[in-house]
């Protein structure tokens, strides 16, 4: 019996450590979910904001609020003005959104290169670096002087086949047919085309080395195109030359693309 005792108590033991255990996980969990919650609040609202505010705005108790946000403004996260008594996102945010951008710093490696590619033909260009579950991200972007700008978002995600960018990597990946039109069909153009039509752009890529788009990811936007490998062979970026479509013809088009494949023969072995 006295086995018996002993062991029913061991049992209690452990599962009230367990239960103890989960406990703290729990709370833990939730607390991360505040902070996430509360960085993601002050990077989208439109104005600093007081703890009363963003804890209403976020369901969680003022106290936990006011604890949170004085441990953000500690590591920089957040930011605290003393005469309005309210929080904005910190400069702390901006050193992690970098490094989430571009985690190998290949865009700071090619920039002074971009940057006299932008100047020497008169258009825009995006760094995108590919991300998992077939998706892109703009990690990068070089604009020149001239008075018509086109606009891009740092950080802008978007489907990895989409754009002339999207060709390049379906080329440059030589995805099987089906797999290539199973996701062609989920992807959104201001001008449609077929899947024959992007299918024969991509295998025309995959012949000269760059992609065109013309109008139909953005109407009056012509974007040329290239896959670029990284020194180990892997094809983890792109760059797209952008540019208002007007009256551009087959041989300045041609020329960008030309250019661009010259650009990534030289990055080829130097980013990583």
């Amino acid at each position: 019996m006295c086995a018996d005792f002993n062991q029913q108590e061991h049992h209690k033991g452990k599962n009230a450590m367990t239960s103890n255990c989960d406990a703290t996980e729990g709370a833990k969990g939730g607390s991360v979910r505040s902070v996430l919650d509360i960085l993601t609040f002050l990077a989208t609202t439109g104005q600093p904001s007081g703890v009363n505010a963003i804890a209403r705005a976020l369901s969680i108790a003022p106290s936990s609020c006011f604890r949170i946000l004085k441990q953000l403004q500690a590591s920089e996260f957040a930011e605290f003005d003393e005469d309005t008594k309210c929080y904005s996102l910190g400069c702390g945010a901006a050193v992690l959104a970098r490094r989430a951008l571009d985690p190998n710093n290949a865009f700071v490696m090619l920039r002074p290169k971009l940057e006299q590619f932008v100047e020497a033909h008169n258009v825009a260009i995006g760094f995108w670096r590919l991300l998992p579950r077939r998706r892109m991200v703009l990690a990068g972007f070089v604009e020149g002087h001239s008075l018509m700008r086109i606009q891009m978002t740092l950080g802008q995600r978007l489907p990895m086949l989409v754009g002339a960018v999207g060709r390049a990597f379906a080329a440059e990946l030589c995805m099987p047919e089906d797999e290539l039109k199973a996701d062609f069909e989920r992807l959104r153009w201001q001008q449609p085309l077929t899947f024959e039509e992007y299918r024969a752009q991509v295998l025309e890529c995959g012949q000269k080395g760059y992609a065109v788009d013309r109008d139909n990811f953005a109407h009056g936007v012509t974007t040329v195109a290239v896959a670029l490998r990284d020194a180990q062979s892997v094809t983890r970026y792109g760059l797209s030359a952008i540019m208002f479509s007007g009256s551009q013809t087959e041989e300045r088009v041609a020329m960008v693309g030309e250019a661009l494949t010259q650009l990534v023969n030289w990055a080829a072995s130097r980013i990583h």
